[in-house]
């Protein structure tokens, strides 16, 4: 289904080849020429996907996409010529979804965002949620976690944040967003409260929780639930 997505990018000519693309494919695209501008639109348009350029001036790429995930959890696609791996690595652990490396073929941009914004607007239907083939499971009409096919008793805000992190898997959620989501808090207090329920959920569900394999941090951003 299309959505309204923000392109950021000081390109001019390339801006506009790009909105004239996804509009011809139904997309509403509102563009901005500096970060500034785009953080603004960000925050106050909400859209449902990010095309973002690393090297947008005022604050640059890195920090925009630092700045919308301390908020938001929208889909977030870099669009750039630094095509290193290092910065590739670097844009995903900031919160990017996405890394698309300059010059692109049209075709592949509009894949990437007609995946990530169906990734998003998808409800899960399964009444289970199974990882590691069964190591993991979530019986959502139950409300019952399964370890190793042993059952693990949550309290409902410990089963809460389970299902909001489990129901994405890979990506990267951050801690407002979470709380958010979760318990339907966006006080200080919630937010800041949620590394103990993480620590009690990963005594429950991680073999070794002082080196998890499902529930991972992504230092300053917030936290990630890992299918292997």
């Amino acid at each position: 289904m299309p959505g309204r997505i923000l392109l950021v990018d000081d390109d001019a000519p390339l801006a506009k080849t790009i909105e004239r693309t996804l509009s011809r494919a139904g997309y509403t695209v509102q563009v901005a020429y500096t970060a500034e501008d785009g953080l603004h639109l960000a925050f106050a348009d909400q859209p449902d996907l990010i095309l973002l350029d690393i090297m947008v001036p005022n604050m640059g790429g890195w920090d925009f996409c630092r700045r919308v995930r301390e908020v938001s959890g929208v889909p977030i696609i870099f669009l750039t010529a630094l095509g290193h791996t290092e910065n590739i690595v670097y844009g995903l652990e900031l919160g990017a979804d996405d890394y698309i490396v300059k010059p692109f073929e049209e075709a592949e941009l509009l894949a990437r965002v007609k995946a990530h914004l169906r990734r998003m607007n998808v409800a899960p239907t399964a009444a289970q949620l199974t990882f590691g083939g069964g190591a993991v499971v979530i019986d959502l009409p139950s409300r019952l976690l399964l370890v190793n096919g042993r059952p693990v008793e949550l309290t409902p805000r410990e089963f809460e944040l389970l299902l909001v992190l489990a129901m994405q898997p890979g990506r990267v959620i951050p801690t407002a967003v979470l709380v958010e989501r979760a318990w339907g808090m966006t006080d200080k207090a919630a937010v800041e409260n949620i590394k103990p329920y993480i620590h009690y959920l990963r005594k429950k569900i991680e073999t070794d929780p002082a080196s998890p394999r499902w529930i991972l941090t992504v230092r300053g951003v917030g936290y990630r639930f890992a299918e292997k």
